[in-house]
C-alpha cells in the first residue's frame, strides 16, 4: 500500500457502518424518547373509576323498605313467612350476605294476593323488625310479558294473565291481542305468572329496583332535617 499505513478491518468497518449506525440509534431514542412522553401523559390523565356494581334486588313482600336497610335488619324470623294466606313467601337461598334466608315472593307458588289486612305485615311489625312498614306502597315490582313465548302471538288468544290480575287496567291488548303491561299500574304481585299456562312461563316479575326508606317517626329529632316532617319556615 506504498507510504500509507493499511486500513484495519475495524477502521473499514467503523467507516462504513458508524453514521447508518448512530441514525439507527438516534431513531431508537427518539421513538423511546416519544413513548416516555406518551406515558407522562397518560399518567397525568385522571382516571376513571370502574363502574360500581348494580345492587342485587329481590321480589320482596309488600311494603317492604329499600333492599340495603331490608336485608341488614331482617330478623329472618319467618314471621311474615308464616302467616301468608297463599303461602307464596320463601326463605331465599342460593345467595350468600344478609340476604340469604330473608323472605322473597315466589311467584311460581302463586303470588302475593295483597290481602287487605296485610298479615304479613302486622307480623314483621310485631316479631320482626318492622322492615314491611304498613305505611309504604304495597308495590313489589313490575310484570314483563315474553312475546316470543306468548300463546296470543301464534294466533291462540290466551287471556288467563289478564283475568287472572287484581288490578284494574294493568293489562291491555294490542291489535294482535298480546298483552301489554302498565308498569306504573302494576303492583308486581306475581299472580299472572302462576296463571300463564306456556312452560316456561311468558311473563315474568322484575322487582322493585328502589323502594322507599321506612319512614322516620314524628318525635324522632332529624325527622325535620330528612325533609319528612313539615317544612321548616
Amino acid at each position: 500500500m506504498g507510504e500509507h499505513d493499511p486500513i484495519s478491518r475495524r477502521e473499514m468497518l467503523r467507516s462504513k457502518l458508524g453514521p447508518g449506525m448512530m441514525r439507527s440509534l438516534g431513531r431508537a431514542l427518539g421513538q423511546a424518547t416519544g413513548v416516555a412522553k406518551n406515558l407522562a401523559e397518560i399518567a397525568r390523565e385522571p382516571v376513571s373509576p370502574p363502574p360500581p356494581h348494580e345492587l342485587a334486588v329481590f321480589l320482596r313482600p309488600p311494603c317492604a323498605i329499600e333492599e340495603i336497610a331490608f336485608a341488614a335488619q331482617c330478623t329472618k324470623c319467618s314471621a311474615c313467612i308464616d302467616v301468608c294466606p297463599p303461602q307464596t313467601l320463601v326463605p331465599l337461598t342460593g345467595v350468600f350476605g344478609k340476604a340469604f334466608n330473608t323472605p322473597v315472593i315466589d311467584p311460581n307458588r302463586g303470588g302475593c294476593t295483597m290481602c287487605e289486612d296485610l298479615p304479613c305485615v302486622s307480623a314483621c311489625a310485631e316479631l320482626g323488625t318492622g322492615v314491611l312498614d304498613a305505611s309504604l306502597p304495597v308495590k313489589m315490582g313490575h310484570a314483563v310479558v315474553h312475546h316470543s313465548a306468548c300463546r296470543s302471538t301464534i294466533d291462540d288468544e290466551c287471556r288467563l294473565c289478564i283475568d287472572a290480575c287484581p288490578v284494574p287496567g294493568v293489562f291491555s291488548q294490542d291489535a294482535g291481542l298480546v298483552p301489554i303491561v302498565d308498569v306504573d299500574a302494576c303492583t308486581g304481585c306475581g299472580l299472572c305468572v302462576s296463571a300463564c299456562p306456556v312452560d316456561p312461563v311468558a311473563v315474568s316479575i322484575i322487582p322493585l329496583r328502589e323502594r322507599p326508606p321506612r319512614p322516620m317517626p314524628d318525635d324522632h329529632p332529624d325527622h325535620d332535617q330528612n325533609g319528612i316532617g313539615p317544612e321548616m319556615g
